[in-house]
């Protein structure tokens, strides 16, 4: 199939996030539980990259205040004898948990429906109650959202991101690949999950701006319309043409559904990208069970996929 443009998500695929975003996520879980409900600190990191990237399996976690939300909800439904993070990275087992569920993508209110028995049982530990009441609240009376918070979560996402872990974030994908993509005729767009500002700052950083032709992010798509809802790509079919034929490259099952999903409406197939995968075997067999359209791991498959040169991963023929 030839391709007239190409959209990209820039987490893990233009741009590499494992020190920033994914580094971020671990930090803000740990200091929620330590600094809001008081657990005891430990030497040792309680999440790792491959925990974060398992977890976001589940689908519906591509914005990281929710991935943080969605992480705090599980490791508090799980049985603890005590407060303590090193408890909690004895007992949690996250690759479990993803392989239990059976109705994805999971995503905010999903996993408040699975978890929210277990979750119950955890307010009532009497430690957890007093470190999260509100004043002047009865006990009894306490609800799971006043336990995690998700403006709190944002607050301290964005005190670390922004003061830290964003200058540890590097090019994926060169700017010379965006330049041969535009010397060859392609239009280029972006649907991402960072707010504008954010992507426009590391756009311009890594001097990829110049060759976007179309931007969506997290700032112009309402709460319930992100990926793997297909609004994001829909919109940029509107700027660009929504007779064109498009590639959508992703790093998540969550973008492979958003493509399959635009597929009623527009010409376009899915890439899959394992470029920062920190478990591309496990992650390569869910682009698959989602039936991407292509996979690939370096900047030159993907060229090759882009102009057809060489086909790598799964083609499905949907048109000529």
């Amino acid at each position: 199939m030839k391709f007239d443009a190409v959209i990209f998500d820039i987490d893990n695929v233009l741009i590499d996030t494992r020190a920033s975003y994914t580094d971020c996520i671990r930090k803000t879980v740990e200091t929620y539980l330590i600094s809001h409900l008081k657990f005891q600190s430990s030497r040792n990191p309680l999440l790792s990259r491959q925990d974060v990237e398992t977890f976001k399996r589940a689908g519906g976690f591509n914005d990281d205040w929710d991935t943080c939300y969605g992480l705090l909800l599980y490791l508090l439904s799980l049985k603890i004898k005590k407060c303590t993070l090193l408890e909690l990275a004895r007992v949690k087992n996250i690759p479990k948990f993803v392989l239990q569920i059976k109705q994805r993508p999971l995503g905010i209110k999903g996993i408040e429906r699975l978890l929210r028995p277990h979750l119950e049982r955890c307010l009532a530990m009497t430690s957890l109650r007093a470190s999260c009441l509100p004043a002047g609240r009865k006990r009894s009376n306490l609800k799971i959202k006043e336990m995690v918070s998700l403006k709190r979560i944002a607050e301290i996402f964005q005190r670390f991101y922004l003061s830290d872990f964003v200058w540890n974030e590097k090019p994926l994908i060169p700017k010379s690949f965006l330049k041969d993509l535009k010397r060859r005729g392609f239009r280029l767009g972006i649907v991402t999950g960072r707010n504008r500002e954010e992507a426009e700052f590391a756009l311009r950083r890594f001097k990829m701006d110049f060759f976007i032709d179309a931007m969506m992010t997290t700032d112009e798509t309402p709460k319930d319309l992100k990926k793997p809802h297909p609004y994001g790509l829909l919109k940029i079919a509107a700027k660009l043409g929504r007779n064109l034929r498009y590639l959508y490259v992703g790093d998540l099952p969550d973008d492979i559904l958003a493509a399959k999903k635009a597929g009623k409406e527009i010409k376009i197939a899915s890439c899959g990208y394992l470029g920062a995968s920190t478990l591309q075997r496990e992650m390569k067999r869910e682009f698959k069970k989602e039936k991407a359209d292509y996979i690939c791991k370096e900047p030159k498959q993907l060229l090759k996929i882009i102009v057809q040169r060489t086909v790598y991963g799964v083609q499905r023929e949907k048109w000529a």
